[in-house]
């Protein structure tokens, strides 16, 4: 396929994401206001403890998508053989079932343990917080083995179907809120179980799909010793990375719950939804560009891989720069508009954690670059330390008395910088990525443009609504144009311009 064509798809792809990401960011934040009608703060700050393992299934389940999808996209960009797409695919499968089982018995004993005889739970919920519980487990489980089908269509770039699959699935969590809303029995247990029951009808779904649209990739149980423990090598490396942050992750909650309360919990939980709002606008650029990454790697088209590598992460800074610094600036203002009465620490968890979210859609795609070499391991341990950091600081802090916003910050240190600093020097090895290239293109331009929109961003005019809009409006324009004059490059910025304009024409005819 010529670079033209491949542009046009990368465009189209990323055109139907954001509309995707559009629907699912409004329809999640509402949802999420009723859910907190539907269940109150205490039903929800243990459904966000308990439940943790689901709100985390976000990272588990991307990072075992972006492992298969590696191998299924790596297949493709070598030919494609139907025969071998399928093999790949049912080792995969096996692969997903075998750890999700693990999984499970992990859960059923430890984090059982974990649940009725550490945690700090009201005696008259623990029932209900078992229950949630183990429909958390079985929602894992339904998820974890949804990844490969996934990985299929990302792989082959079908990126409007994935954004029509999110959409219904949002639809459906929004559809059990009212559910629950309307149930006069205990309604955490119900909201649990539905939740699982919307895993179920969107795990058919992609099966269905697969099946009509790419029936090469029909499950056989495959055991061939040499291919499976390439991909189980691989997959265990990258579960490493995953399984690290959700150990962190949980574990962060469990301190935030025993030195402050579940009103941390709470506070968690709604920090976490506000990064996947923003995060999902980030993935709707960076899941179009992917697989591209990984087709260079696989034709050895470096010159290729190296100019999408450094566009895809200026565009990628932009794009979640552009969402983020207005809400980080007005964080105080949506909060309330979003929850009426906000939870104690949820303005300063929302403000630290969108920072974290600016630092890795600018490196991200370094992740998926050294992914594509298969030669992950010592990247994925790197990783993995760096978030075993952030928990080993948090408890240090937290056992010091230090304030939970200074603690929930520091992995802007461990989660954020560390990370880059990991992602540079495995490019550097893995691919002789030229850094200093990069960070003349790149890093120089995005510094300069934070230096100019942060002060601007602090402008208030007025106060409540209009203060609001202002703010909003003065702060993109002013992110819109550093865009353009300082991250782009000429011909990017060309490209773009004629395009708005021959829209406008087109639509004045």
């Amino acid at each position: 396929m010529s670079i033209k064509a491949e542009n046009s798809r990368i465009a189209k792809n990323t055109i139907s994401l954001y509309i995707r990401t559009v629907i699912v960011m409004f329809v999640s934040l509402y949802t999420s206001r009723l859910v907190l009608q539907a269940l109150g703060e205490t039903d929800l700050g243990i459904y966000n403890l308990v439940g943790g393992i689901v709100s985390l299934m976000a990272f588990l389940q991307a990072a075992q998508t972006k492992s298969t999808s590696r191998f299924i996209t790596y297949e493709l960009g070598l030919g494609g053989e139907p025969y071998k797409l399928s093999r790949i695919y049912s080792i995969c499968m096996t692969i997903h079932i075998l750890l999700a089982i693990i999984i499970v018995v992990i859960a059923e004993t430890v984090g059982l343990f974990i649940i009725n005889e550490y945690t700090q739970i009201p005696e008259s919920r623990m029932v209900a917080a078992n229950l949630v519980y183990q429909f958390s487990i079985l929602t894992f489980v339904m998820h974890f083995i949804r990844c490969p089908l996934d990985s299929v269509i990302i792989a082959h770039e079908d990126m409007t179907v994935y954004a029509y699959m999110s959409i219904l699935e949002v639809s459906l969590q929004l559809g059990l809120v009212f559910a629950v809303l309307h149930y006069s029995g205990d309604n955490l247990i119900l909201y649990g179980f539905l939740v699982f029951a919307v895993s179920v009808v969107l795990f058919i779904c992609y099966l269905i799909y697969r099946r009509k649209t790419y029936p090469a990739y029909r499950y056989r149980f495959i055991w061939d010793k040499k291919e499976s423990v390439r991909v189980l090598s691989f997959s265990g490396w990258t579960l490493l990375g995953s399984s690290a942050n959700t150990f962190t992750q949980q574990g962060v909650a469990l301190l935030f719950n025993n030195f402050v309360g579940l009103v941390a919990n709470t506070a968690l939980g709604f920090a976490n939804q506000v990064n996947a709002a923003v995060g999902r606008f980030v993935s709707s650029f960076t899941t179009a560009f992917n697989p591209q990454i990984i087709k260079f790697q696989a034709q050895d088209d470096i010159n290729s891989l190296f100019i999408l590598m450094n566009r895809a992460s200026r565009f990628s800074f932009a794009l979640c720069y552009v969402m983020a610094l207005p809400i980080i600036s007005n964080m105080e203002f949506i909060l309330s508009l979003w929850l009426g009465r906000v939870p104690e620490y949820t303005t300063e968890f929302c403000q630290l954690i969108l920072v974290c979210s600016i630092i890795d859609a600018t490196t991200g795609v370094f992740n998926t670059s050294i992914t594509a070499t298969g030669k992950i391991k010592n990247y994925q341990i790197g990783i993995a330390l760096s978030f075993l950091l952030d928990l080993a600081c948090a408890t240090i802090f937290l056992y010091l008395g230090i304030h939970p916003a200074v603690v929930f910050g520091s992995r802007i240190i461990t989660r954020g910088f560390m990370n880059m600093l990991i992602g540079f020097h495995y490019s550097k090895k893995l691919l002789a990525f030229p850094l200093r290239k990069y960070l003349v293109e790149v890093m120089i331009p995005i510094g300069i443009t934070i230096l100019i929109t942060i002060p601007i961003s602090m402008i208030r005019m007025s106060e409540g609504w209009l203060s609001f809009i202002l703010n909003t409006i003065l702060t993109v324009v002013a992110i819109s144009l550093c865009t353009l004059y300082i991250i782009m490059k000429k011909h990017e910025r060309t490209t773009i311009i004629k395009a708005i304009k021959n829209r406008f024409y087109a639509s004045k005819l």
